[in-house]
């Protein structure tokens, strides 16, 4: 087992495009080591990382984050590790230093080197199956100041061997207030908001044009819900709208993919009525 090197805490101040849909990092806001000068932050989170499966190729690297608050609002700090924790061996050591306060969720971000990196890319999140499976979280004071939790890493999330492939039609041009359109991949319908980014499998926030062609990589499985969304400008974050869903009659149709295939025609009829000009 090989310990991580235990890394400092990177204030991320982002900007979301759509809540679990998009998160652009715009800023960034490293916390500088003690060779700067500045006090070390009092509290302490730590544990192992326990990796299942086979490392992807094109792994660039992992990082941990957490939140102080889930699911996002529309300014969000997030605490992002300035390097990769180490992909290379089955468990690792990890620590993070952050201010007392509370957080609401801790996780693991993989970077691939083919695709920008999205929320898809959650390689671990921890969930607590006493409070409606939301994620783990944790508060530091100067009476706990360090919390310990492992983080188990399911390579598979992010080893996407298949695809899916169809045409978006549009009802219409796009607003011009447009901010960011998706098409992205569940695993299950989405119920809760939580489960926009527990049940996401892939996501593209590339969309454009109409007609639009799209291809999903996934991992070999069955998808229960694809669904194109939409983020007006200036818009509250927990205000994207959900323009249409691939349908097998009036429900959501399912798409099953095998390994190295791709399923074609899983078109999505996109509709801009009840969209505010």
């Amino acid at each position: 087992m090989l310990s991580a090197a235990g890394y400092r805490a990177s204030l991320l101040r982002g900007r979301f495009l759509a809540v679990v849909l998009v998160f652009a990092w715009v800023a960034a806001s490293v916390h500088c080591t003690g060779d700067y000068g500045i006090a070390p932050l009092p509290g302490r989170v730590h544990g192992k990382i326990i990796y299942r499966g086979q490392r992807p190729a094109d792994t660039q690297g992992v990082y941990l984050i957490v939140a102080p608050q889930f699911p996002p609002h529309a300014i969000n700090e997030l605490y992002h590790s300035p390097n990769s924790v180490d992909t290379w061996h089955d468990t690792v050591d990890y620590e993070m230093e952050l201010p007392f306060g509370r957080y609401e969720a801790i996780g693991l971000w993989w970077y691939g080197t083919k695709t920008r990196s999205n929320l898809a890319d959650i390689l671990a999140l921890p969930l607590d199956p006493f409070h409606e499976f939301r994620p783990v979280g944790f508060e530091l004071t100067p009476e706990k100041p360090e919390f310990e939790i492992n983080l188990y890493a399911n390579w598979a999330v992010v080893d996407r061997d298949a695809g899916i492939e169809g045409t978006i039609t549009f009802d219409g041009p796009y607003p011009a207030n447009t901010e960011a359109t998706a098409v992205a991949a569940y695993a299950d319908i989405p119920r809760k908001s939580t489960d926009y980014l527990v049940l996401l499998r892939s996501l593209d926030f590339s969309v454009r044009g109409n007609p639009f062609h799209y291809r999903l990589p996934v991992r070999h499985g069955t998808y229960r819900y694809i669904a194109v969304f939409w983020l007006a400008k200036r818009a509250p974050l927990s205000d994207f709208k959900t323009l249409g869903f691939y349908r097998v009659g009036d429900r959501p149709g399912s798409v099953t993919v095998g390994p190295g295939e791709t399923v074609k025609g899983v078109d999505i009829q996109a509709s801009w009525k009840g969209i505010a000009p």
